[in-house]
């Protein structure tokens, strides 16, 4: 079974676990880096889908072997202290008196410990009562112990407190019918870290991935939309002209994508605040270069396998030599 990696909104592969393990242990692979099965949908830090926990290694303990010489010298020293310290007594003489405990010593024992059990027995109900009081109270009233109940208001706060359902953003503003549109598609949609908008994924396994037509249930949150990651999906030159609506755009992931053309790809232009561009195993000319290099704010871009020629990159990282260039 193969399994994807997904690191730093990049998604890679498809891998065979075996691959995964051996790129695990190389250090290529990170534990922490998120990872999912084929044909599956949640992600799981990479360590944890192949097994692979930190194991936890403890020194043994060797045994010490104690000299008899040692010890027969250790006694030998104490039987010879202790006939030292022999003293007669005169038995006729001698007697032994133990102080029994006076009555104000016994009494100041018995206040200390009535004291911390009290303290210890009131710390106990005040904390039951302050997180059970609805349970609490019936119990202390019946001791004599009545605490002032809330008000018909304060309970009405209450209930309209916990039975009010959270509204996510998306529900305030989409209609019921785009709402419903955009969870039958096979989107997965996310907030930012930021928590500033959207970052849309397609789904890791090709017979889900994303095409034209599910581009179109974005269209009412392209606003919001800051990062979009469509790598390995069936995306065409449509599905450019559909992207080219999301105006705040920052990161566009296109790899694999073989049915988007150069001439398709004029569209992103338009798109100002696209910083990174993923366009490794994209089918392109050399006539895209002069879209690149118009793209102000352009800070990243990858182009592995891409049929650029050396000559077109050349002049790229010539024109925009603040950008980082990645030609595999």
């Amino acid at each position: 079974m193969n399994l994807y990696v997904s690191r730093d909104g990049q998604t890679f592969g498809p891998y065979t676990v075996d691959q995964a393990k051996e790129f695990l242990h190389s250090g290529q692979l990170l534990a922490s880096d998120f990872a999912l099965y084929e044909g599956e949908s949640e992600w799981k830090s990479l360590g944890v889908l192949l097994g692979q926990n930190e194991r936890v290694t403890t020194t043994s303990i060797g045994e010490f072997e104690t000299p008899t010489a040692s010890v027969k010298a250790v006694k030998k020293q104490v039987s010879g202290s202790k006939k030292r310290q022999k003293v007669r007594v005169n038995r006729a003489q001698s007697s032994v008196v133990i102080k029994e405990k006076g009555l104000f010593s016994k009494l100041f024992s018995i206040a200390v410990v009535f004291c911390v059990t009290c303290i210890l027995v009131i710390g106990i109900i005040a904390g039951l009562y302050f997180a059970m009081p609805t349970k609490v109270a019936p119990i202390l009233a019946k001791f004599g112990l009545d605490f002032e109940k809330p008000s018909n208001d304060e309970n009405l706060s209450v209930v309209s407190n916990v039975t009010q359902e959270p509204i996510s953003p998306i529900e305030k503003t989409l209609s019921d019918e785009e709402l419903h549109r955009l969870r039958s598609s096979n989107i997965i949609l996310l907030w930012d870290e930021k928590g500033k908008g959207f970052r849309i994924l397609s789904p890791a396994d090709k017979d889900q991935g994303l095409n034209d037509d599910d581009l179109e249930a974005l269209i009412p949150i392209s606003n919001e939309i800051l990062t979009l990651d469509l790598t390995h999906a069936e995306i065409s030159d449509k599905g450019i002209s559909i992207i080219s609506k999301f105006t705040n755009l920052q990161r566009l992931y296109l790899e694999g994508n073989k049915a988007i053309t150069s001439r398709g790809l004029t569209n992103l232009k338009d798109l100002k605040n696209v910083n990174y561009l993923n366009l490794v195993r994209v089918d392109l000319d050399d006539s895209l270069v002069d879209v690149l290099i118009a793209m102000e704010n352009l800070r990243e871009i990858y182009l592995f396998e891409s049929g650029l020629s050396e000559d077109s990159i050349s002049r790229l990282t010539n024109e925009r030599p603040k950008v980082f260039v990645n030609r595999g």
